[in-house]
């Protein structure tokens, strides 16, 4: 007998299509697009019928390993490409012949034990659209599951950190920062036994607890001009390769023009403000980060876990930063929530799909691929 396999949906998962040509952020430029084994040994074994598609394959060695990508720059665009920003592999050969990348995105699966959790990434827009489409917090949808508990440690830490996420009444940025501060606290003790880590994880189900801690965070003493300096310089940094590309352009340029230009004095006073017309978007940027969790969240290496979690608080830094940019180059100083969307795909895209990059450029910057909780108090709780 067949073994039923549970399967958890995030909402909207079904309501998810495609809209190929149609869309502003093509989903075949701006990243490296990998290539399964799996596919590489089907295109290599029918050489006569692909032998073309293979031309266009570069391979990378890892050691003993062979990593296979399509042959462009990463802000480059995939040759497969056409003029009419469609697929020349799916037109010629059908869908069945893509790779495993391509056929899925921008759908993930993840697959625990007797359970199969299907998602969808926020690198797309059509995605953005639909999550911000969600009335209040977004949901799982469960289909044959008997249960939602599982023995694993890792799924109990990521289930803690969806709920610190969606906590009422608590800035974003706070939940964000005491997620982070949990997974360093464990990784720290690795000697935890199970039943000491699950009494860790209860603390933070506690509003006191949560409270104690942003508490804390409100005696630290801030700069202002120091910490948007220091956020302006790391974004500047961390775009510097994608400001070019030509999906993103529209969207980077302009901000980086303006904040190499203006002087950091003139731009503190305006995050006030900014901070509390920002805000009134946080439930669709909440929903995006517990997707977020869900899709990435699941190592069972904490550090793996951590530094996941490190990307998505950048991804979530960037957004506001640069959105702040376009609200201070506007006029009327007003904020448009598809500039919201429109970034939350962009850093998708430049953190979430380029993961291992944005690690080395820490690693090379900082010493370190994990970066200080001190130093993540002062870019993102200013």
């Amino acid at each position: 007998m067949n073994k039923v396999i549970d399967i958890i949906k995030i909402e909207n998962y079904d309501k998810f299509k495609c809209i190929a040509d149609k869309c502003r952020f093509t989903c075949c430029g701006g990243w490296d697009i990998s290539i399964d084994t799996d596919t590489y040994n089907k295109w290599e074994k029918e050489n006569d019928t692909s032998g073309h598609i293979l031309d266009n394959v570069k391979i990378k060695k890892c050691g003993n390993k062979a990593e296979y990508f399509i042959n462009k720059e990463t802000s480059g665009v995939c040759d497969f490409l056409d003029k009419q920003g469609l697929c020349q592999i799916v037109k010629k050969y059908g869908e069945e012949y893509l790779s495993l990348t391509c056929h899925m995105f921008p759908r993930i699966e993840n697959i625990y034990e007797d359970k199969k959790e299907l998602s969808l990434s926020c690198a797309c827009p059509e995605v953005v659209e639909l999550i911000s489409s969600i009335n209040g917090k977004i949901n799982v949808i469960l289909e044959n599951v008997t249960s939602l508990k599982s023995h694993l440690l890792e799924l109990k830490i990521r289930e803690t950190l969806v709920n610190i996420i969606q906590q009422e009444n608590f800035l974003l940025e706070d939940k964000l920062i005491i997620c982070f501060e949990m997974l360093l606290t464990i990784s720290k003790n690795e000697n935890f036994k199970e039943d000491s880590l699950l009494e860790e994880l209860e603390k933070y189900r506690s509003r006191e607890y949560i409270q104690e801690l942003i508490d804390m965070y409100q005696e630290i003493e801030l700069n202002i001009n120091d910490s948007v300096e220091e956020i302006n310089n790391l974004f500047l940094d961390i775009i510097q390769n994608y400001k070019e590309v030509s999906i993103l352009e529209i969207l980077l340029k302009d901000i980086s023009d303006f904040s190499k230009k203006i002087k950091i004095e003139s731009l503190s006073p305006k995050w006030h403000d900014y901070k509390n017309l920002f805000e009134k978007y946080n439930q669709l940027i909440e929903n995006c980060i517990v997707t977020k969790i869900l899709n990435s969240c699941v190592s069972n290496d904490i550090e793996e876990m951590a530094i996941s979690f490190q990307m998505i608080i950048l991804e979530y830094l960037f957004v506001r930063y640069a959105v702040f940019l376009k609200y201070c180059m506007d006029k009327n100083k007003e904020i448009d929530e598809e500039d919201i969307k429109d970034y939350i795909v962009a850093f998708s895209r430049i953190i979430g799909n380029n993961t291992q990059a944005v690690i080395e450029f820490f690693r090379d910057g900082f010493g370190e691929d994990i970066l200080e909780i001190g130093y993540l108090y002062f870019i993102t709780l200013f």
